[in-house]
């Protein structure tokens, strides 16, 4: 499991429409010897695990797109393609890749800063935050929204 503390989401907001992903790394959980927490280990839900897993082959591709071996469409693509093999489509979802692709395709052209797609992606987050409670009938898996939302630090849908 990937803990994020709020201000390694701010940075990797910055890094959305994978124009700077390598900020989305997150450092390796430092080890403890063999020692066990006090604590029991918090258990996640079948979507917060696919939340993790999405982040991770985010983290993934952002290193190919830092390495400049792929564009940030190619890589919004590949990260879709993994996101329908996950969880399959959904109303949600496909609204929320519809723009993050959007973004990556106007980043890609120099026709928008990094400033302005993440302020873009975020109004569209928020606006999903605001539909949800009233949407009828609710997807069972906005895994890909809920991993947007994880990055810019708002809570999950559902």
């Amino acid at each position: 499991m990937i803990f994020i503390h709020k201000t390694s989401l701010q940075l990797a907001v910055l890094s959305l429409s994978l124009s700077a992903c390598s900020l989305l790394q997150q450092p390796a959980a430092p080890q403890n010897g063999g020692i066990h927490p006090a604590r029991p280990p918090v258990t996640t839900s079948p979507a917060d695990s696919k939340v993790d897993l999405l982040l991770k082959e985010a983290n993934r591709l952002a290193d190919k797109v830092k390495n400049g071996g792929m564009t940030r469409v190619a890589a919004a693509d590949q990260l879709n393609a993994y996101r329908l093999r996950l969880v399959g489509a959904n109303q949600v979802d496909d609204n929320c890749f519809a723009m993050y692709r959007y973004l990556a395709v106007q980043r890609d052209a120099g026709q928008l800063s990094q400033e302005e797609s993440q302020s873009r992606m975020e109004m569209r987050l928020r606006e999903w935050l605001r539909r949800w409670p009233k949407m009828q009938p609710k997807p069972p898996q906005p895994v890909f929204t809920n991993f947007l939302l994880k990055l810019y630090g708002l809570p999950a849908l559902g």
